[in-house]
C-alpha cells in the first residue's frame, strides 16, 4: 500500500526537523509526528520536539504537509526554521 502526499510529507517533515536540531547543536530527547486524534484535526500535523524534558509543538496543515512530499522547502521550511530558533532560545 502507498503512502499518501500527507503522510510522506510528515515522514520528511520529521526527518528534517531532525537534521536540522543536529545541525543546531540542540539536544533533544524525542520528535513526533501526530495527526487526528483528540487534541488535532485529521488534517493537521503536529510536530512535538521534547528538549530538556520540555515538549514544544508546531501545528502544520495539510496543504503545507502534503508541499514538503519531496523535499522542505518555501514558507513551511521557513516556519520550520522559526520552531528551531524558539527551541534554541526558549523563553
Amino acid at each position: 500500500m502507498a503512502l499518501t502526499a500527507f503522510e510522506k510529507g510528515k515522514l520528511k517533515i520529521a526527518a528534517h526537523i531532525r537534521e536540522e536540531l543536529d545541525r543546531a547543536g540542540i539536544s533533544f530527547e524525542s520528535i513526533h509526528c501526530r495527526s487526528g486524534g483528540i487534541q488535532t484535526h485529521r488534517d493537521t500535523a503536529r510536530l512535538i520536539v521534547t528538549v530538556e524534558g520540555a515538549a514544544r509543538h508546531i501545528d502544520l496543515n495539510a496543504a503545507e504537509v502534503e508541499e514538503c512530499e519531496s523535499i522542505v522547502a518555501g514558507e513551511t521550511w521557513r516556519k520550520i526554521a522559526r520552531f528551531i530558533e524558539r527551541l534554541r532560545h526558549p523563553t
